[in-house]
């Protein structure tokens, strides 16, 4: 009986000594591509232009959403200091009507965007003052606005007077929008890129050159 049962213990055990084979699953060629654009300087590229791509859909979107054809800003100058700091991101949104105290963006005297707040509006002779603002008078006020219709008096809350000392009144056609929120300080990245890349190319390179240089030894470093 002990005889019998040999061949098929015998049998059992060169099944379980057979050796398994595992068939591994071809990678898709387009995850293969995908990994190659990833690395070294072309994944820097790539990503840099994904990047771009899509900082300008979220502009085109919010832009539609909030009804301004500039609904980020960001703060560059301590005009406003301190409702608003530099670096801050302020979101716009268009309105149809605009009150004295509103935080506004407007095209002015300068090549960017200008925000600073409302302190008085004058219409059809009919003057509304921000909080009891009296940095010009009703005679000078209603002389500005002689043959403009309605018309924007503006201030910076860190500025001494109000900007029409010296520049045109402001007319609602200049306008993008109001302020309706702010985020501290993440207008940074934007204002050194500018200042680095823009203004002083030669500076952004030499920028460029010592953080990739940086890396670089990281890198050996860690292998």
């Amino acid at each position: 009986m002990h005889t019998s049962l040999l061949p098929a213990l015998l049998g059992v055990k060169a099944l379980v000594g057979r050796k398994k084979y595992r068939y591994r699953v071809k990678e898709p060629k387009w995850k293969k591509k995908w990994k190659e654009l990833n690395e070294g300087w072309k994944g820097t590229v790539l990503y840099c232009i994904l990047g771009v791509c899509f900082a300008i859909l979220v502009h085109t979107i919010s832009g539609i959403l909030l009804g301004t054809s500039l609904p980020i800003v960001t703060v560059s100058s301590e005009s406003m200091v301190p409702t608003l700091n530099v670096g801050d991101v302020v979101i716009i949104k268009g309105e149809e009507e605009y009150n004295p105290g509103d935080i506004i963006v407007f095209d002015g005297w300068e090549k960017e965007p200008i925000i600073h707040r409302i302190v008085a509006i004058v219409e059809d002779g009919k003057i509304r003052r921000f909080d009891g603002w009296n940095g010009l008078d009703d005679e000078s006020l209603k002389k500005l606005a002689q043959g403009k219709g309605k018309i924007y008096i503006t201030k910076g809350d860190n500025n001494a007077n109000c900007d029409q000392y010296v520049f045109p009144p402001i007319e609602e056609s200049r306008i993008y929008g109001k302020a309706v929120t702010k985020i501290p300080y993440i207008g940074w990245v934007k204002i050194l890129f500018v200042m680095w890349f823009v203004k002083d190319p030669l500076f952004g390179a030499m920028v460029v050159a010592v953080l990739g240089a940086l890396y670089y030894g990281y890198k050996r470093w860690v292998k």
